[in-house]
């Protein structure tokens, strides 16, 4: 179907999600040098997990609604991802006059 459409994917795994050949792939096919991960928490800590997210940017606004399903930044997933503690470095911050501030963070690599 995604042929048929000419929308471009990739695969990259048999059972599980090889993280180093979709950075390589992404690379190689479409010449991606730079990416944003937008896809969740999972996703977030997988990459993180596999050593391949190198900065953290968490935009906070000033408001919450308390609801118990919302979601984290990162989740660690049994099977998928490991849940090997991560630190990170303040890079910079950037506040806005309506209270929102924007941080960001470099992903120190485990020792």
């Amino acid at each position: 179907m995604l042929r048929e459409r000419n929308i471009p994917y990739i695969i990259c795994g048999e059972d599980t999600l090889d993280y180093e050949a979709v950075v390589e792939k992404l690379y190689r096919e479409f010449n991606i040098q730079t990416l944003m991960l937008g896809g969740g928490a999972v996703l977030n800590w997988s990459f993180i997990q596999a050593g391949l997210c190198d900065e953290v940017s968490v935009v906070m606004a000033p408001f919450a609604d308390g609801n118990a399903k919302t979601s984290t930044f990162f989740t660690a997933k049994e099977g998928v991802s490991k849940d090997t503690p991560v630190s990170f470095e303040l890079l910079n911050v950037e506040s806005e006059p309506d209270g929102t501030v924007w941080l960001r963070y470099k992903v120190k690599k485990a020792e």
